[in-house]
């Protein structure tokens, strides 16, 4: 039986708010404001045997609604399912707020300044804020944005040092929203 252990890491606006590396075209429903897939706030996918979970939380002392700021912690959980070490090695982002036509890309490397390395059963933990500057369509939809993505890491012989490849590979950051809370 693997030993779970945790590694846990905060990081401020600073990395959600840099300018974002490039745009793609948005989702429509995100322009229209209908969104047209089941309302979720968290995501949980396992992909080549790298489990992501995702959790969101809105933050009202850092947000101003009269001047359309919205401020979310989300929380990112990465666990190592498999039986080889792995270094997680860079990053990628999509984020589109609602009214918008394109998606913002950030990426970089590692997360929160690290590249960690996961042995088989650990998990990597952070929490980080996305400060969204984003008018509500809030007599369509709660939701103010949609976030999914891409965490690139390599596998490492058991020395947990070693890469056995060059070629990274990718655990997905399942799609989720980020909600407003009820105004009621």
């Amino acid at each position: 039986a693997a030993k779970s252990t945790t590694s846990t890491a905060s990081k401020s606006a600073a990395s959600a708010a840099t300018a974002p590396a490039s745009t793609l075209p948005g989702d429509p429903d995100i322009l229209a404001g209908e969104i047209n897939v089941p309302l979720n706030d968290s995501s949980d996918l396992v992909t080549r045997d790298v489990k992501v979970q995702a959790t969101t939380s809105y933050r009202p002392e850092r947000s101003d609604a009269l001047m359309d700021k919205h401020s979310f912690a989300y929380n990112i959980r990465i666990t190592n399912q498999s039986k080889q070490p792995i270094q997680l090695v860079s990053r990628k982002f999509e984020i589109q707020t609602i009214g918008s036509d394109k998606k913002d890309v950030v990426q970089g490397p590692g997360v929160t300044g690290r590249q960690p390395i996961l042995k088989p059963g650990e998990s990597f933990e952070y929490t980080s804020t996305a400060p969204l500057n984003v008018k509500p369509m809030l007599d369509k939809t709660p939701v103010v944005a949609r976030m999914q993505g891409e965490y690139n890491f390599v596998m490492l012989a058991d020395d947990a040092s070693t890469p056995m490849s060059s070629e990274p590979l990718q655990a997905k950051l399942g799609m989720f929203h980020f909600i407003l809370p009820s105004l009621v």
